[in-house]
């Protein structure tokens, strides 16, 4: 009896941690790849899995960090020796992002 009450209790606690993993994979807060805007004023962010981003519009580049919380992406970068801390409402949307209400679709 008691190999059997430890073989359910190791099933078990396999069982917990591959739903742990599994919910920690699909709610993956990182992304990965370049997303351009579709309107007049080109802008992209070209983000890795390692938190690291690249922001480019009007012929400027900037790079950073970002972290995803919820709703919102912050993005920490550093630009003509200023550091910004640059908080947004972020949103994901198939294949696209949406960043302050503007959506940004992955090449």
């Amino acid at each position: 009896m008691k190999k059997r009450a430890c073989l359910k209790s190791a099933l078990l606690v396999t069982l917990v941690v591959a739903l742990l993993f599994t919910m920690t994979a699909c709610g993956s807060t990182k992304l990965n790849g370049t997303y351009r805007s579709q309107g007049v004023l080109p802008q992209s962010f070209t983000f890795d899995r390692d938190g690291n981003v690249t922001m480019s519009a009007f012929g400027i580049d900037a790079t950073g960090t970002y972290v995803i919380e919820d709703d919102t992406i912050t993005i920490t970068y550093s630009l003509l020796g200023i550091d910004y801390d640059w908080e947004q409402s972020f949103k994901r949307l198939g294949s696209s992002i949406i960043i302050n209400g503007t959506e940004f679709v992955k090449e």
